[in-house]
């Protein structure tokens, strides 16, 4: 069960940083006109709001991991370091595109 969901929330985290490098590395170039940066703005708030939906559910399965670990019995268990190393990972990846997330809307609030 939890490898399924482990690799649920991969292929979700795989699909929403794409995502997110999209929204964030297609910011306009200099030189480019007016138009032709109106037209893109509209689609990059829909994916900005669905990637924050995306973390929000993330953060969710997240915890539910942490719950999950409290059960696993012995410390020195090394199935229960793994899921720790896990949890751990998939914290620092949910920070990471909370951090762009942030950036583009910050670029955003600067145009």
């Amino acid at each position: 069960m939890l490898r399924l969901t482990s690799g649920l929330i991969l292929v979700v985290c795989l699909a929403t940083a794409g995502a997110v490098r999209s929204a964030v590395a297609g910011s306009p170039q200099t030189g480019q006109s007016a138009s032709a940066e109106a037209a893109p703005a509209a689609s990059d708030a829909g994916e900005l709001q669905a990637t924050k939906a995306d973390i929000a559910r993330m953060r969710i399965v997240l915890n539910q991991m942490r719950t999950n670990l409290a059960f696993v019995t012995t410390t020195t268990n090394p199935l229960k370091h793994q899921f720790e190393l896990d949890i751990d990972m998939w914290q620092a990846l949910l920070d990471q595109m909370q951090r762009r997330v942030d950036a583009a809307e910050r670029g955003k609030a600067g145009k």
